[in-house]
């Protein structure tokens, strides 16, 4: 195999080098692989049907004698998945925050062998980027058309999530929990976010109903399906290794409750180990080549405090109340206690229902949060998105069974209890959406056109580290004389340099993502609180990450630089 290609892709020049060369791991892994189905030839190897008694029984669906009519429920979950894209396109062209255009710059350019054989940054989520290539082609470059792939996947889970519930609910109350997901303000936040976020909770839903179906029925097409969905899903976010991880110990249960009824749990194992086997093979196939540089960029960049938060630190407590602040608005904050109450009651009653169903949507984020703390990397809640999926249908499961137990003598004031409680949920999520659809994640256009009118002839403008790739990008779309008015600075020489070859006007800084800032330059950020004010701030969705336009401070009025530097250093990443 020659290597020229290989040497060829681009790494990240800052980082180590990997412990091993991709296209030797590729070269093994093929004399692996090849070994291995030479074997299986040799055998003569067919895959037989396990008996009945040999599988993992339970119902297909959930059934309810009062339930709506399969015609009418499908015509409603068509009107719900309607409401949803609707949603997800409204505001579809506002602007592109930092890691839907750190993707366009590193990789447009590339062709699709590269894009698969290199792992620059982890926001390279392989499926999605891939198809911004396809959609920019076939499109043309715009906000819209780069969203597109994710919004297409967050569409398909609203029906994904209503046939995934269906294991654990009536169609009346899976009808509930898709809704609910169609007007949640952090999905459509998800959706449109260039990223694979969305594709990943897609592939995750559907390989766990496909787990579920494979174990009670172990038809060759289901195993199939559910091979090709976890295959997609590792495509879509390395995340889903913790999804296969945690199928194989939903099988493991499985496995043992077989042989707990006394019924022979051996093939059920085998059965399930060559599967799980040949989902974590094929996958790992996708990456093999970056798979080095993927363990190097990711050890080094998540031990950083500024990519996420301390575990138990207050700092992740308030922005997981930020998050859930957001979606329903400051009140609901308040209720946090006996909603953890309600929600804990609900999985009980799930884990009662389909305790499969309940696991693979909750042990993925456990097994998660386990590797972060084992490896002491920093978390952020969007590394737990499928539990947003595992609230809604254990608030809905709640629901129905209190509604039950208060009408026991009638069903159909339970049924309108239940539907009541949907709507007001429904409705209090669907308003925050309003918050959300009035500013873009990261308002460059505005903050640059901002700038631009503040800036004379004469005058200069500072980007401060994290704002320089969208200002580069949207400064080129505005036509914005970067060369000639814009200095972009990641240190305090730099911006030292910066001010030195400008003798004459005045001085502006462009900052965004400020914690980032402060945690990884706390000398350049001492020199922004002595040297500049806030002049002008520019909100967005995402979390720190509105865009401030900073103007010089008197020189009377600044602090001593000793002074400054002595703050930041003491406060650190705390302050």
């Amino acid at each position: 195999m020659p290597t020229a290609w290989y040497d060829a892709l681009p790494h990240q020049p800052d980082l180590p080098p990997p412990p091993v060369s991709g296209v030797l791991l590729l070269r093994v892994f093929l004399l692996v692989e090849a070994l291995a189905l030479g074997a299986a030839a040799v055998v003569g190897w067919r895959m037989q049907r396990l008996p009945p008694a040999l599988r993992h029984g339970g119902p297909s669906n959930w059934e309810d004698a009062h339930d709506l009519a399969p015609r009418t429920a499908l015509w409603m979950l068509a009107a719900v998945t309607a409401l949803a894209l609707g949603l997800r396109l409204f505001r579809l062209g506002s602007d592109l925050w930092l890691d839907e255009i750190s993707p366009i710059v590193d990789y447009g350019h590339l062709p699709v062998v590269q894009v698969l054989g290199s792992y620059l940054r982890s926001n390279n989520h392989l499926l999605n980027t891939l198809l911004i290539k396809l959609a920019i082609a076939t499109f043309g470059e715009h906000e819209w058309s780069v969203r597109l792939p994710a919004v297409l996947f967050g569409v398909a889970s609203v029906p994904a999530l209503y046939w995934c519930a269906r294991l654990a609910l009536s169609r009346r109350a899976s009808l509930a929990a898709a809704l609910l997901f169609a007007v949640s303000y952090h999905h459509v936040f998800f959706t449109q976010n260039a990223r694979g976020y969305t594709a990943y909770l897609l592939f995750a839903l559907v390989s766990g109903r496909l787990l579920v179906d494979g174990l009670r029925e172990d038809r060759p097409a289901v195993w199939a399906g559910y091979i090709g969905a976890v295959v997609l899903g590792f495509a879509s976010l390395l995340h889903t290794a913790f999804v296969l991880a945690a199928h194989a110990l939903v099988g493991l249960v499985a496995v043992w409750a077989v042989r707990r009824r006394g019924d022979h749990a051996l093939p059920l194992a085998r059965r399930l180990g060559a599967v799980i086997t040949l989902a974590g093979v094929a996958s790992v196939q996708l990456y093999v080549v970056a798979l080095p540089e993927m363990y190097v960029v990711i050890t080094n960049v998540y031990a950083r405090h500024a990519t996420g938060f301390a575990p138990f630190s207050i700092e992740f407590a308030r922005e997981m109340a930020r998050g859930i602040a957001v979606g329903f608005g400051p009140g609901v904050v308040i209720a946090a206690v006996p909603f953890m109450v309600v929600a804990i009651a609900g999985f009980y009653m799930l884990v009662r229902r389909r305790w499969e169903l309940a696991l693979v949507m909750a042990l993925p984020g456990v097994l998660t949060a386990t590797f972060l703390l084992a490896r002491g990397l920093t978390f952020s809640p969007r590394f737990f998105l499928l539990w947003l999926v595992l609230a809604i249908v254990t608030a809905v499961v709640a629901l129905e069974t209190v509604a039950r137990r208060a009408f026991r003598a009638s069903p159909a004031h339970a049924r309108a209890a239940v539907t009541a409680a949907i709507l007001l949920l429904a409705a209090l999520s669907a308003a925050s959406l309003r918050r959300y659809y009035a500013v873009p994640k990261q308002p460059y256009r505005e903050a640059v056109a901002a700038v631009e009118r503040l800036r004379g002839p004469e005058d200069m403008v500072i980007v401060v580290y994290t704002a320089e790739q969208g200002v580069r990008y949207y400064g080129a779309r505005l036509a914005v004389p970067l060369a000639l008015h814009y200095r972009f600075v990641r240190s305090v020489p730099a911006l030292d340099s910066a001010l030195a070859e400008h003798a004459n006007g005045r001085v502006f800084l462009l900052v965004t993502f400020e914690r980032a800032l402060r945690i990884d330059l706390p000398e350049l950020h001492a020199r922004l609180a002595d040297g500049w004010v806030e002049q002008t701030h520019f909100a967005g969705t995402v979390g720190d990450g509105g865009i401030t336009i900073w103007a010089e401070r008197p020189r009377a009025s600044r602090r001593a630089p000793d002074v400054a530097l002595s703050v930041a250093r003491s406060c650190g990443s705390t302050c």
